[in-house]
């Protein structure tokens, strides 16, 4: 009885012994190295094109997340926010930053006297929008686009869908650049 009893304990033993190795490499999930990875691939940029300016742990709803930030030589920047269990982008943003412009420009769009004839069309601004994450317009259902006139520039925001995220952006109005966008689940 008393073999019978050490078997089992001893099985026992080994047995928790294994579940909680099992338990540590399964929450060991994603290093903040990977993360970083993830984002770049993402953003399909090099390691040699960004200066990251942090990555840090962070708690979303009970679980852990990577949130990264960077940006790009030509003035973009980049926020993630990255599932640290398995590596799932769960929210990007997208922001692009620009030099200072000729002065004399920008005054003449505050004053209104920039032309309208040079600007893009809606459907330009959501060829660009699409262009940005290669789908097809078929594959997506538009929500809002409309034209708007923000900080001396003309923009088209507007928003699609596409399984279960969101998509909006911001296309500038005259050379139809991408210069903000933001992605996240329809469920946040």
């Amino acid at each position: 009885m008393k073999k019978r009893l050490a078997v089992l304990g001893t099985g026992m033993v080994t047995g928790a012994i294994c579940m909680v190795m099992a338990m540590t490499v399964f929450a060991a999930g994603i290093t903040e190295d990977r993360a970083k990875e993830i984002a770049l691939e993402n953003a399909k940029v090099s390691q040699e094109d960004v200066s990251f300016i942090w990555t840090e742990v962070d708690y979303d709803h009970g679980r852990k997340i990577y949130d990264v930030e960077f940006f790009t030589k030509d003035y973009k920047e980049y926020d993630y926010e990255i599932d640290a269990e398995n590596g799932t982008i769960l929210e990007m943003d997208y922001d692009a930053e620009y030099e200072l412009r000729d002065r004399r420009e920008d005054r003449s769009r505050r004053e209104g006297s920039a032309q309208t004839d040079d600007l893009i069309t809606a459907e330009e601004a959501k060829a660009a929008a699409l262009k940005q994450v290669g789908l097809e317009d078929s594959q997506v259902r538009w929500g809002r686009i409309e034209k708007d006139y923000d900080d001396g520039r003309i923009l088209y925001e507007g928003k699609f869908f596409y399984n279960e995220m969101e998509y909006e952006f911001e296309v500038d109005g005259r050379d139809g650049r991408v210069v903000e966008w933001d992605v996240e689940s329809i469920y946040d």
